[in-house]
């Protein structure tokens, strides 16, 4: 049978040839393959956004040197062909700072030198924007978030990669309000540490998002510049543990000038551009004063080119007037010149028992209420969660006041029916 089997294959091999055999090569093979990257490191990550990099002009403190309540003045000039309109918004691409790096590639026991070379595995519409190989340090400062808080699905990977029992439990049970962020329960749980390959921390951790703030200069001014106000976010941390700085704020409370930013402008929208056609009232506390600061910047123009301008009030709330009353100077000479009423409010000094917006709102209740009855449009921007809700309540305590028979319900019917017709108008974000 063997002999057979030979002399049968040996037949065939003449007749058919050995089809294990290939094609000689035409030339000599390439010792490399070759594959040529164009652009900069970031630059897949900031074209996956619509980002351009931009130059930091000027960054200053705004607040006095001391003040807890840090806010930073920030000019970045604009690219050739880029413009914006007043109140538009700066989108930006912050960065993890290298503190906070540090302090997840020593919870997760990796190597902030190692280089990786990320492929996904499969599509997903938030994978990562990568085009090549890049550091450990690179990704976790440039890529992903590593300050929110775990989510179920987070806390399920954690706990499934944990070796160690308790502490497998203990995620397993972790509260849904703990305010612990991802890098506090990294360090909660050493046992984490060199647990999780790259793979599962890809899967763990999520895209870093771009930042939006609000465009505080005005193109009638300066056509080639965007200011910012940022209030940086640097507070006690709500686990108890050390203190907490925020992302996006932090990023940009760094920047120097000369510095590069990813970033574009986004339009704002349009029921929130400022109309001088009517009587204006705007309301703001912090830095939400910043897109304020373009309107009043406009009026002021409008009114050097010969213009006539409706009342505009301008109530904003700070701490004290010696410590962050924002651009103080700039702005009494824009109401000196006779572009806006400025009404400042002061919590850390507070006046007839005003403390906030609300409070000067409703002691000037006649004013605000005539400029309404002469067709006057609200915008309101700034702290969406205990700032706006005041101001709302100012406003309906202002019309049943003075709206014989008007109760709760009626009030309400009334601010619904301004917000309807856009002459309440809010811009607000809910604070850190």
């Amino acid at each position: 049978m063997d002999e057979f089997t030979a002399r049968l294959r040996t037949a065939l091999l003449e007749r058919y040839g050995d089809p294990a055999a290939r094609e000689p090569a035409a030339g000599p093979a390439p010792a490399y393959e070759v594959r040529t990257l164009t652009g900069g490191p970031l630059d897949a990550l900031a074209a996956r956004h619509g980002l351009v990099a931009m130059r930091v002009a000027e960054a200053r403190d705004l607040t006095a040197p001391g003040h807890p309540r840090r806010k930073r003045f920030l000019r970045v000039a604009l690219p050739e062909g880029t413009g914006y309109r007043t109140a538009d918004h700066l989108t930006v691409l912050p960065a993890n700072a290298p503190g906070l790096v540090t302090r997840v590639a020593a919870a997760l026991g990796v190597d902030l030198d190692e280089v990786l070379d990320i492929r996904p595995g499969r599509p997903r519409r938030d994978a990562l924007a990568v085009d090549r190989p890049l550091t450990a340090r690179q990704l976790l400062t440039h890529h992903v978030e590593l300050q929110e808080r775990p989510g179920a699905a987070q806390l399920a990977v954690l706990s499934a990669a944990n070796p160690c029992p308790p502490e497998r439990a203990a995620l397993a049970a972790f509260p849904e309000d703990d305010p612990r962020t991802l890098v506090e329960v990294l360090e909660a749980f050493p046992a984490l540490r060199g647990a999780l390959d790259w793979p599962r921390l890809l899967e763990l951790l999520t895209p870093l998002r771009p930042r939006h703030y609000s465009i505080s200069s005005s193109p009638a001014v300066d056509p080639r510049h965007a200011d910012l106000m940022v209030s940086l976010l640097e507070a006690p941390a709500r686990s108890g543990d050390g203190v907490y700085r925020g992302t996006g704020s932090g990023h940009l409370a760094d920047l120097a000038p000369g510095d590069t930013v990813y970033a574009r402008v986004q339009p704002c929208r349009a029921a929130f551009r400022v109309d001088d056609r009517t009587p204006v009232v705007m309301v703001a506390a912090g830095t939400g004063l910043a897109p304020f600061r373009g309107a009043v910047a406009d009026r002021g123009a409008a009114l050097a080119a010969g213009g006539r301008l409706r009342p505009a009030l301008c109530y904003f709330g700070c701490d004290a007037p010696d410590a962050d009353f924002l651009h103080a100077d700039e702005l009494r000479a824009a109401e000196d010149a006779g572009a806006v009423a400025l009404r400042p409010v002061f919590s850390a000094a507070p006046e007839n028992g005003m403390s906030f917006v609300q409070h000067r709102i409703a002691a000037e209740a006649d004013e605000v209420w005539g400029l309404l009855a002469d067709g006057a449009r609200v915008y309101v921007c700034g702290d969406g969660s205990r700032m706006a809700p005041g101001v709302r309540d100012a406003f309906r305590t202002l019309y049943r006041e003075r709206t014989p028979g008007a109760d709760d319900e009626g009030a309400r019917a009334w601010l619904d029916e301004l917000v309807a017709d856009g002459r309440y108008v809010e811009d607000v974000y809910a604070a850190g």
